[in-house]
Parts: structure tokens; sequence; C-alpha cells
């Protein structure tokens, strides 16, 4: 049994009409839809939240310990005198450079020591912060090019016996009452400066 549509399939009048009548179907619904979306709605639309980036973090100034090192040095025309063996020039960049240059090789290290063993035994008191944090910065540099073999700084604490051999005393006694230097390491453990101490 044939379905009582089969002859309208195959009817080109019908199938003409039938595709013109969806096709006004569908045309009509798109033009409705264009007018609604190009008519100017009566309610209006829900402001949008103005946005704001949150807060950055300030960056960490990495260049700051330098700053701090270099600021040391400007104020300390003997140390620019032994230490740097020159003045600071007046650039920024170029401050950087001679201080990143010279602070990282041994023998400056040394000197700088040297220089600290001096104002030491001058004043009669130990290294201030800003010098030891002078020291331990620039063996910091040093140790980025020997980073299986590092230099240190070599401590010792009050009330430990004086031992000539490993110790630099000053003033009499047998006991060490102060650490006034700490003595040098070189990066093949070898003690090249030995650490002030004062004694009772």
């Amino acid at each position: 049994m044939t379905s009582p549509f089969e002859d309208l399939r195959t009817d080109p009048y019908f199938c003409a009409w039938l595709a013109g009548l969806i096709g006004d179907e569908v045309q009509q619904q798109l033009q409705q839809a264009w007018r609604q979306l190009s008519e100017p709605s009566q309610e209006p639309l829900p402001a949008a939240l103005p946005l704001s980036e949150p807060a950055a973090e300030p960056i960490p100034d990495a260049l700051q310990p330098l700053r701090s090192i270099i600021t040391m040095v400007k104020n300390d025309p003997e140390l620019q005198e032994k230490w740097l063996r020159r003045p600071l020039p007046d650039d920024e960049a170029e401050q950087f450079q001679q201080v990143l240059v010279i602070a990282s090789h041994w023998d400056r290290i040394e000197r700088l020591w040297d220089v600290f063993a001096e104002r030491v035994k001058t004043r009669a008191a130990p290294l201030n912060d800003a010098e030891l944090h002078l020291m331990e910065y620039a063996l910091s540099l040093h140790n980025r090019l020997w980073i299986d073999r590092l230099a240190e700084l070599e401590t010792v604490a009050a009330g430990s016996a004086y031992n000539y051999e490993i110790h630099n005393g000053v003033g009499q006694g047998d006991t060490i009452i102060a650490l006034w230097l700490p003595g040098l390491m070189n990066s093949a453990s070898k003690r090249v400066r030995k650490p002030l101490v004062q004694l009772s």
C-alpha cells in the first residue's frame, strides 16, 4: 500500500509551492529577528561593570643590593682608592660594571680584606654591618664563577681557644672574646687570611 503523499513528492508543482512556502517563512523569521536587533530596546541594557586590573605587586628591585654597595663605596674615598684603585664614575651603569668586575676577582677580595683588616685594627672594633655585607657580596659574586668550589668567610665563636696557626690575634690572652674580621678560605678550601680576633 502506498502513502497518499507519494504522488505529491513526485509532483513538480507541489514541490515548487512547498519550497516557496518554506522559503517565505524562513525569510520572514530572519527579517523579524533583524528588526528586533536593529530597533532600540525599551529596556536599558545592564551597565557593564568597570574592568579593573588587580593591583600589581611591586617588582622587587634586583639591583638594590648592588646599589647599596655602590652608595657605601661612593661615600668612602679610602675604599675607592685602596680597593677600586680609582674613583667611581658618575654614570650608574658604569658604576655597576666597575664594582661587579672588581668585586668578583679573587685578588680584589683579598685586597678588600686587607683594607678592612687595617681599619678594624685602627679603630679597635669589629667590621660594621655594611662592611661585612660588602665582603659577603664580593664573595657571592666570585662564587658565581666557581659553582662547584666555593670560597667562604671563616668565622670563629667568642669564647673559643686562641690558636695562632689558624687565628690572627689582637691583644694578649688565650681566649677569643670577639671576631673582628672573618678569615678568607679560597675555592680550594685553603685559608688565605686568618680570622682577625680580639684576645683576652
